[in-house]
């Protein structure tokens, strides 16, 4: 029951929570009169009042009283299998997230105003809009982790409070940037040739190219079996004809094991954005990612390969029923569309 207490002249309310199993008070700013000690006993009535009817909601949904630090703990735990890439992004949100919200305390002192409010403060960081999303994305997946495991009671943040993405302009390498970054190719480790032609002439993101061994190449039939991080699944695609002899190089000298030699997705990015700066190209927005953007415009804007075939070949997903669940793309088709790709076409015009 929360009661009144005089601490010199001012007033306090004294009470216990039992979500945080422990007793609480806080100043009225009221001086120790009588008229004070009605309004300070009407705020204890409402304070308690509150208390109670949150304490009894949350044990009628069954929310259990865990420490936030614990409920993320179990978090990871439940999303282990997911890539690297995405526990890291994870972990960096629920740094900013901690920041705001005591680890320590239970969970269920998270509700939709303070939620709202750290969102509020975190659209105020002279971050990109993109990354400020991102914050928003991943507290969205962690709020529904709670929910889900009635960590706290559900609730629903209000639409205006939301963070929201930013649109940005498709960037692809221009024709002339794609000579310059061939004709600078002559005298690059072999690791990093190849790791560019692949990102080039595949159009795969750079965590499937990681994945590729020689030993899974098969020259002949112009086929590459990988393991896709992103799709969780194993692929085999059509790749080239340029690729051939380049590949077959790179397959003596590396034997049975990983084409290339990097260590993640960063050092590769990393060692794409140095060579982009080497050739002043690194101030057009380009990246490791660009050769995927470029690899598909061409597909589809330069050389009219079908839409189908070409989501096969970089790993969408197909969003039409006829192409997911009944069209079968066989290698040999996409190995007939990629004879549409003609880099020399591109190469020539410079």
């Amino acid at each position: 029951m929360a009661v009144i207490l005089k601490r010199g002249d001012v007033l306090h309310i004294q009470w216990y929570d039992p979500n945080l199993k422990k007793t609480c008070s806080k100043s009225t700013k009221l001086k120790a009169t009588q008229a004070n000690q009605i309004k300070a006993k009407k705020y204890a009535e409402k304070l308690q009042n509150e208390l109670t009817k949150r304490y009894n909601e949350s044990r009628q949904l069954g929310v259990k009283n865990v420490r936030l630090k614990d409920a993320f703990e179990h978090f990871l735990h439940i999303n282990e299998g997911k890539h690297p890439k995405t526990i890291k992004d994870y972990k960096r949100f629920y740094k900013l997230f901690a920041s705001y919200f005591d680890e320590e305390q239970p969970c269920v002192l998270i509700n939709k105003l303070s939620v709202e409010d750290w969102l509020l403060n975190v659209r105020k960081l002279h971050l990109s809009q993109n990354t400020i999303h991102g914050y928003g994305k991943q507290c969205n997946h962690f709020l529904n982790f709670l929910f889900e495991y009635n960590y706290i009671p559900m609730f629903r943040i209000n639409r205006a409070v939301k963070t929201k993405p930013e649109v940005k302009d498709k960037i692809v390498f221009k024709d002339e940037h794609i000579k310059k970054i061939f004709k600078n190719l002559d005298g690059k480790s072999w690791n990093f040739k190849i790791a560019v032609l692949l990102l080039f002439y595949t159009g795969l993101r750079s965590s499937d190219v990681l994945t590729i061994r020689s030993d899974k190449i098969d020259l002949d039939k112009q086929v590459l079996n990988y393991y896709s991080p992103k799709r969780k699944k194993y692929r085999s695609v059509a790749f080239h004809k340029d690729l051939v002899p380049v590949l077959m190089e790179r397959m003596k000298q590396v034997g049975i094991g990983p084409l290339l030699d990097y260590g993640n997705i960063e050092n590769l990015g990393k060692a794409v954005h140095r060579y982009l700066m080497e050739l002043d190209l690194d101030g057009n927005g380009y990246s490791a990612r660009t050769f995927r953007k470029t690899f598909i415009t061409l597909c589809r804007s330069r050389f009219g390969m079908d839409a189908s075939i070409v989501r096969e070949l970089v790993g969408h997903e197909h969003g039409n029923t006829t192409d997911k669940y009944y069209n079968s793309i066989t290698v040999e088709a996409m190995r007939s569309e990629l004879e549409k790709f003609k880099v020399e076409a591109i190469i020539a015009n410079n």
